[in-house]
C-alpha cells in the first residue's frame, strides 16, 4: 500500500501541474502580443512558490535525506533537486513582484520580453522539477523506505489538512473556473478542457443528425481545423 505521505506528495504535484499549465496557457497569451490576465499570473506564482514551502518542500527535504543515507547512488540527483527547491522560490519571488508591479502600473501594456523569458524559465524548471520527482525520485522511495516508516518521518503538519481548502487555492479555483480562464490561449482560440476545473468550451457539445448531443472530438474547433496545443515543456 503506498505511504499516506506519498500520496499527499503526488496529489500536489497533480494540483502544481495543472496551475502550471494555466500559467502556460496565459504566457502563450502573452506571446501572442495579447493582455494575459496579470492578477492570476500574480497569484498563480504566488501559489506555485509558497505554498510548497509549508509542507511539501520541508517534507520532501527529510525523505530526500533519508534515501541519499540507504541509496548512495541517489545523492547527486536529490542534490540538484535540493537546490531546485530553491531556484524555484527565488524565480517565483522575483515573477511575482515584476506581474504585480505590471497589473498595478501598466496593467493595458503587453508583457515585456525578458518578464515573459523569466516566467518561461520558471515554468520550464517546475515542470522538469516535477518530471523528475514523479518518474525517478518518489519510485525509488517507494522501493527503499517502508510505507510505514514514510508516514512517521513526516513533520507535524497533519496530513488531513487539505491544501486545495486554502483560501489562496480556492481564490484561483474560482477565478479560472468561473471566468472559464484555464481554456484561453490567446488569438480567440480555446483548450479542450481546463485542467483544473475540467471546464470544457460550450462548443464540445455538438448536434447530431438525430437530434442529440455529444462530445465533439478532441482537439476540433469551430470548422473542423485541428486546434493548437500548448505543449508542455
Amino acid at each position: 500500500m503506498k505511504a499516506i505521505v506519498l500520496e499527499r506528495l503526488h496529489a500536489d504535484h497533480h494540483r502544481y501541474a495543472a496551475l502550471l499549465c494555466i500559467l502556460d496557457r496565459q504566457l502563450h497569451i502573452a506571446a501572442c502580443d495579447e493582455l494575459p490576465d496579470y492578477r492570476l499570473l500574480a497569484r498563480l506564482c504566488h501559489y506555485l512558490t509558497h505554498q510548497p514551502e509549508e509542507w511539501h518542500h520541508p517534507v520532501e527535504d527529510v525523505l530526500f535525506a533519508h534515501l541519499a543515507g540507504c541509496h548512495a547512488q541517489s545523492a547527486e540527483l536529490l542534490a540538484v533537486l535540493t537546490e531546485e527547491h530553491r531556484r524555484i522560490t527565488r524565480y517565483g519571488n522575483e515573477l511575482e513582484e515584476a506581474i504585480r508591479r505590471q497589473a498595478e502600473e501598466a496593467p493595458q501594456t503587453e508583457l515585456d520580453s525578458n518578464r515573459l523569458n523569466l516566467a518561461r524559465a520558471f515554468s520550464e524548471l517546475y515542470h522538469h522539477h516535477l518530471h523528475s520527482e514523479n518518474h525517478h525520485v518518489y519510485p525509488l522511495i517507494e522501493r527503499c523506505i517502508p510505507a510505514a516508516e514514510l508516514d512517521e518521518m513526516s513533520p507535524r503538519i497533519p496530513l488531513s489538512c487539505p491544501p486545495e481548502g486554502s483560501p489562496g487555492f480556492q481564490w484561483l479555483y474560482r477565478q479560472v473556473a468561473d471566468h472559464h480562464t484555464g481554456l484561453r490561449l490567446g488569438h480567440g482560440e480555446q483548450a479542450d478542457f481546463c485542467p483544473l476545473c475540467n471546464t470544457r468550451p460550450a462548443h464540445s457539445l455538438i448536434r447530431q443528425s438525430n437530434g442529440s448531443t455529444a462530445s465533439a472530438p478532441m482537439g476540433i474547433t469551430h470548422g473542423g481545423h485541428a486546434r493548437a496545443r500548448l505543449a508542455r515543456r
